[in-house]
């Protein structure tokens, strides 16, 4: 049992870390102690989860390499979490917001481009 806490901490002997479930515990406490970091207030004032990106580059700094592509995963999937709640918070007044004044908005936008197409000599569409 502790041969295997310490393979999940330090990982192989051959290499640093490497397997799929020594990355999940890196990428976890990376985000765990971030978090607790984030809740410290000094004189009112708190980074709050940029602290996971501080405690990322400490935990880069010693050493601590996952696995890539589980790394690639993370990216992704964080990339599709953002766009999600994004959209959840934007999407409800989208269409509302369009029928105000989007409509001419864009029409406004591709006369500016047509303009400056055909009579500046200025090419943004290719």
């Amino acid at each position: 049992m502790i041969e295997f806490l310490e393979n999940m901490f330090v990982g192989n002997p051959s290499q640093w870390g490497g397997g799929v479930a020594h990355s999940v515990l890196i990428l976890s406490l990376v985000v765990a102690i971030g978090v607790m970091f984030g809740k410290i207030k000094i004189a009112g004032v708190s980074f709050g989860v940029t602290w996971i990106l501080f405690i990322g580059i400490v935990f880069g700094s010693f050493g601590f390499n996952i696995n890539e592509h589980l790394l690639h995963f993370m990216k992704e999937f964080g990339l599709i979490l953002f766009v999600y709640s994004v959209g959840l918070q934007v999407g409800p007044g989208f269409f509302s917001a369009f029928r105000k004044g989007g409509l001419s908005l864009n029409v406004i936008a591709m006369v500016a481009g047509f303009v400056g197409r055909y009579f500046c000599n200025v090419n943004i569409l290719n």
